[in-house]
C-alpha cells in the first residue's frame, strides 16, 4: 500500500505527494503546493494524484547540482544555436525559465561475494618474422614484420571479496536516460537533506531490490572477472563462470541531478533533459513548420503580386514604352521569388527529418 501525503512529508521532511501518468504510466514525487499541469515525461495532461508503491524511508545519498540555473541557460542557448526558423518557444530564456529540477534514482549495492571462478585469460605477447619484398631497381629486400598475438590459458579459482556502490537500475527507462544524459561522476555524492531536493521533480523507482537483483548478480560478476583478470596478470579474459554465495547485502539509493524543461511548436511539445552535473543536453531540436509554412506562403503571394503588375506594365508597354523595361523587370523578379518561395519549407523539412 502507498504513503499517504503526511507520511511522506514525515520521511522525507519535505511536503510531497505521488503523481501517476495515466499515459505513460511513470509516477513521481512533486510537491504538494506546485503539482505540474502535464507529466514530465510525456507532457501530456495524464497526471493524478495517487500512492504507488515505494519505499518508506528518502533516499540515503544524492548528487548535488553543478550546473546552476544561469549556467544553464548558457547551455541551452549554443544548443538551440543552429535552429532555422526557430519555434518562439525553443530560447534560451525560456526554456530556463520552465526548466524543473528533476532526480532520478539509482540503486547502490554492497556485499560480500565468495565462490569459485572459471575463465581463459589470454596474455599479448609479439612475433617477429621477416618477409622478402621485391623492388624494381633495388631487388630483394627482407623486411621486419611483428604481429600481435594472444595466448589463451585456463585458470580456475577461487574468490572472496567485498564490494561497495555497484550500480544497479532502479528504473526500467535508466539505460535510455543514461545515454541521454551522459553518465555521472558518483563519488561526488553527499548525504540526502530535505533542502536539497525542494521543489524539485523526483522519479519513483520502478525496479525494488528484489527486482533488481539479477541485475546486481550482474554487476557483481563483472567486478569479479575484473578482478581475477588483475589478480592472473592477464590482458584479456573470455568465458568468465562463477558459482559464488552473497552476504551482507545492502542497498542505497541516489538520486542524480537533471534538469527537465520542454518547449512547444505547433501542437507538438518537446521535452528537453539536461545532466545537472556535467550539462549535458539530450532534446531533438525543431524547425517551425508553421513559420516556414508562413513564410513561403508570404514569398508565394509576393511572386503572384509581382507577376501580375510585371504583366500589366509589360502590356502596358506597347503604348508606353518605358513600361515595358519595367514590366520585364518585375516578370524576372517575380519569378525569382516564387522559386525562392519554397525553400523556408524545404528547409524546415530537411532539418527536422535528420
Amino acid at each position: 500500500m502507498g504513503e499517504k501525503p503526511d507520511e511522506l512529508e514525515a520521511a522525507w521532511g519535505l511536503p510531497l505527494i505521488a503523481v501517476h501518468c495515466t499515459d505513460c504510466g511513470e509516477a513521481h514525487l512533486v510537491p504538494e503546493d506546485s503539482i505540474p499541469s502535464r507529466c514530465p515525461l510525456c507532457l501530456r495532461e495524464s497526471l493524478t494524484p495517487q500512492s504507488p508503491p515505494l519505499r518508506t524511508e528518502p533516499p540515503e545519498q544524492l548528487l548535488p547540482y553543478e550546473i546552476s540555473k544561469r549556467k544553464l541557460t548558457d547551455i541551452l542557448a549554443a544548443w538551440a544555436r543552429g535552429v532555422p526558423l526557430r519555434p518562439d518557444d525553443l530560447k534560451a530564456d525560456v526554456l530556463t525559465h520552465r526548466a524543473q529540477c528533476y532526480f532520478i534514482p539509482l540503486w547502490l549495492v554492497d556485499g560480500q561475494l565468495e565462490g569459485v571462478w572459471r575463465a581463459d585469460v589470454g596474455f599479448e605477447y609479439q612475433t617477429v618474422s621477416f618477409q622478402d619484398l621485391y623492388k624494381e631497381g633495388a631487388g630483394w629486400n627482407s623486411q621486419e614484420v611483428r604481429e600481435r598475438r594472444i595466448r589463451w590459458e585456463p585458470r580456475v579459482g577461487r574468490i572472496c571479496r567485498q564490494y561497495q556502490n555497484l550500480t544497479v537500475p532502479a528504473l526500467m527507462d535508466y539505460r535510455s536516460l543514461m545515454k541521454q544524459l551522459g553518465g555521472y561522476e558518483l563519488q561526488k555524492r553527499a548525504d540526502y537533506a530535505p533542502e536539497r531536493v525542494a521543489g524539485a521533480l523526483i522519479r519513483i523507482p520502478t525496479v525494488e531490490p528484489k527486482a533488481a537483483w539479477p541485475d546486481a548478480e550482474t554487476a557483481f560478476t563483472h567486478a569479479a572477472e575484473e578482478e581475477c583478470r588483475q589478480a592472473a596478470g592477464a590482458d584479456y579474459i573470455r568465458d568468465f563462470t562463477l558459482q559464488a554465495e552473497y552476504r551482507n547485502l545492502n542497498w542505497t539509493l541516489l538520486l542524480l541531478p537533471a534538469y527537465i524543461t520542454w518547449y512547444r511548436e505547433g501542437e507538438q511539445f518537446w521535452p528537453v533533459l539536461i545532466n545537472g552535473q556535467n550539462g549535458q543536453v539530450s532534446g531533438v531540436r525543431r524547425a517551425s513548420v508553421r513559420k516556414a509554412g508562413t513564410l513561403s506562403l508570404v514569398l508565394g503571394v509576393a511572386a503572384l503580386l509581382l507577376f501580375a503588375l510585371g504583366g500589366i506594365l509589360a502590356f502596358s508597354g506597347a503604348l508606353v514604352p518605358p513600361l515595358l523595361a519595367a514590366g520585364g523587370l518585375l516578370l524576372i523578379l517575380g519569378l525569382l521569388v516564387g522559386i525562392a518561395a519554397p525553400v523556408p519549407v524545404l528547409s524546415a523539412w530537411a532539418f527536422n527529418s535528420r
